[in-house]
């Protein structure tokens, strides 16, 4: 198997056990790594214990949504891009989302 080429490979769908190459900083040294170490890599205690709170907190920093200047209005703290068709089979929407329509 080290030497078929990547182009050769059968695509399969990727589990947790599946192992990648990874090299170093430094580029002297390659060693195989699980998808499941990689994606743990995300997970909030490894990125300082974010929470859902802290990250809609950021986005609203983000995007300056004053609603108190409004009577009756929301803060927006989600945008989104779709098509006026994927719009219309929406089932409801939110009134803290942005939604552009595209074309």
């Amino acid at each position: 198997m080290a030497d078929v080429k990547i182009s050769e490979l059968t695509l399969a769908a990727a589990a947790g056990d599946s192992v990648v190459p990874a090299s170093n900083a430094a580029g002297n040294a390659t060693n195989k790594v699980t998808l499941q170490s990689i994606a743990n890599l995300a997970t909030p205690a490894s990125i300082g214990a974010a929470t859902q709170s802290d990250i809609d907190s950021s986005i609203s920093m983000k995007v300056n949504s004053n609603a108190s200047a409004v009577a009756n209005s929301s803060q927006i703290t989600n945008m989104v891009s779709m098509t006026q068709a994927d719009y219309d089979a929406l089932g409801s929407t939110s009134n803290t989302t942005l939604y552009v329509i595209q074309g």
